[in-house]
């Protein structure tokens, strides 16, 4: 994957010549650029940008899709979701940042299909194009999409909204056509994922289908599996060389805050100097009652030394001031573990240890290590906040999960039981792990018998498959946020006493984003109708999901 790196390298200067939209009221015509589209362009900037995004992944991935799933906590504005303060003007970034990709797209595939020998380029602008909208709609509900974006002509300033079961039927249609499209004697020039080899985004067509045909469970089975079926049928991926991936450059956003979309955006938001983020113990409960190999992988605890200990800053595990102090830690002080959900770091969870807001000390390579009260939780491990560290959009361990659903609902017809796939998926996270994210291994892993055992001592299958799920979405917080609406798993305590928490939610969970302030606005006529009782409530559930309670501990 190294290779695709310099490709992005100069992606955005090329970039800057063919788009330029800053808002979706305006995503058809920028009269500063040209106006012609260049499919292979448009197409490698957005596999690079949806991941490289800071202020996206900031304000959606981080603040909210992650720490409403108790993955992660921090100070403040990385963790909004925690506490579920609501604040439209975060959430908004990602409906404004989805429908730039999704424009940029739509004018890839018109200006691709003026050219036979371009179909690669229109089959795999519909490939991504779904994979947006998808995300999209899963986080907000009914929105725009037959007539969003260049495909509503140029014109039509108040699209119409769509409602969420005609977009997922299109998605089976788009995903169907674009696989049947894909030929593997053209040429697919600047590919950021595949490299161009073309029966692999055949597989991730297909795969996706089959994510989304998973999420149709409780509002369709029926369809559920017959789509599960045929994209099984139609060949899903079937090794990590399979898992689309796409690298990043070692380029960090700016101190002015200029653009910047050629870095991983997650490790962006890490590296940001005013953002403390540290492990939720919820999730870090999973992997530690369990003896998860993956626990020491993903996480360690990290402090300054003495003398440093005065800036924060210094003591986060993305800085190279910061120490890793794992095993000095738990040998003294006899655990480890993530914040507290539904708190900040400022504030004091019920039943903390009576020295919460007073330093400890280890000692290492002969110097005391001073760890603050913001650096008594796991980080994430230094390695894997780098900022060009490739983004998974989906990976061959999720696939396997949903293979394993597949059999033990008794539909699959790929062979191998529901067992064998779970065991799969969990080898293959680990692999990726390694070999994509490039973690450092665990030496002492058997991850057999761990799989073994959790398996073996799960009574619920389907809370096993779904709990991996969990485990392996951490980098994939929006997939997170879906499939534990779709599930019902992690089984999550809402947060209820927080100072911040929005208390029209009446003691539940946030189950998507509220529409943005410009569409409550300007196209609030054609947004009336897909409103929750003419109320923008994130507490409502969207279509595949219409439950309040799946997924939350009563």
């Amino acid at each position: 994957m190294k290779t695709k790196i310099y490709i992005v390298t100069t992606l955005v200067l090329f970039v800057t010549l063919i788009t330029g939209c800053d808002d979706f009221n305006d995503l058809n015509v920028d009269p500063t650029t040209s106006t012609t589209a260049n499919p292979k362009s448009l197409i490698s900037k957005v596999q690079t940008s949806y991941s490289g995004d800071r202020e996206t992944q900031w304000r959606s991935l981080a603040a909210y899709h992650m720490s409403i799933m108790q993955m992660v906590s921090d100070g403040w504005t990385i963790s909004h979701g925690q506490a579920y303060k609501l604040d439209v003007s975060y959430m908004e970034f990602m409906w404004k940042s989805s429908y730039r990709e999704i424009n940029d797209l739509i004018l890839a595939i018109q200006e691709a299909e003026k050219t036979p020998e371009y179909v690669n380029y229109a089959a795999v602008g519909r490939i991504l194009k779904v994979m947006i909208f998808a995300q999209l709609t899963d986080t907000y509900g009914d929105l725009p999409y037959f007539e969003s974006g260049a495909q509503g002509g140029e014109d039509n300033l108040h699209p119409a909204y769509d409602k969420q079961e005609d977009i997922y039927n299109d998605f089976f249609i788009e995903l169907k056509e674009a696989a049947a499209q894909l030929d593997s004697s053209l040429a697919l020039e600047g590919d950021l994922i595949y490299n161009g080899d073309v029966d692999k985004w055949r597989k991730f067509a297909n795969s996706l289908r089959l994510r989304y045909a998973m999420r149709l469970i409780n509002v369709d089975p029926a369809k559920a599996q017959s789509e599960s079926v045929a994209a099984i049928n139609a060949g899903v991926m079937q090794s990590v060389e399979d898992a689309a991936a796409v690298d990043h450059g070692n380029y960090n956003v700016s101190t002015s805050g200029a653009p910047e979309i050629r870095g991983n955006g997650f490790s962006q938001v890490q590296n940001f100097s005013e953002e403390i983020m540290v492990s939720c113990e919820t999730y870090i409960a999973y992997l530690r009652d369990n003896n998860d190999p993956r626990l020491m992988m993903m996480f360690g605890m990290y402090a300054a030394y003495e003398e440093d200990a005065i800036s924060r800053y210094n003591s986060k595990s993305s800085t190279e001031t910061s120490v890793e102090i794992t095993e000095e830690y738990f040998a003294k002080y006899g655990g480890i573990e993530g914040y507290a959900p539904g708190y900040f770091l400022w504030e004091a969870p019920e039943g903390a240890p009576a020295d919460i807001w007073s330093p400890r000390y280890v000692q290492k390579n002969g110097r005391t290590v001073q760890i603050n009260k913001f650096f008594k939780s796991l980080q994430v491990r230094r390695h894997l906040t780098r900022i060009d560290m490739p983004s998974i959009y989906q990976s061959y361990s999720e696939v396997e999960l949903w293979l394993a659903e597949a059999a033990q609902r008794g539909w699959s017809t790929s062979g191998g039981d529901a067992k064998t796939h779970y065991k799969n998926a969990v080898f293959a996270n680990i692999d990726e792990l390694v070999y994509i994210l490039e973690a450092e291994p665990n030496l002492n892993l058997n991850a057999d018998v761990y799989a073994e055992n959790l398996w073996n001592n799960t009574p619920d299958k389907l809370e096993a498959i779904n709990m991996q799920h969990y485990v392996n979405n951490f980098y994939n917080g929006i997939e997170g946020f879906a499939n534990w609406r779709r599930s019902g798993f992690p089984k999550l305590k809402p947060t209820t006493d927080n100072a911040y928490t929005d208390q029209a939610l009446n003691g539940l969970i946030p189950r998507r984003f509220p529409y943005p302030n410009t569409e409550m606005n300007f196209n609030r006529e054609n947004l009336e109708e897909h409103l929750d009782n003419g109320v923008n409530f994130w507490g409502a559930p969207v279509w595949w999901d219409g439950s309040l309670t799946r997924g939350v501990e009563i």
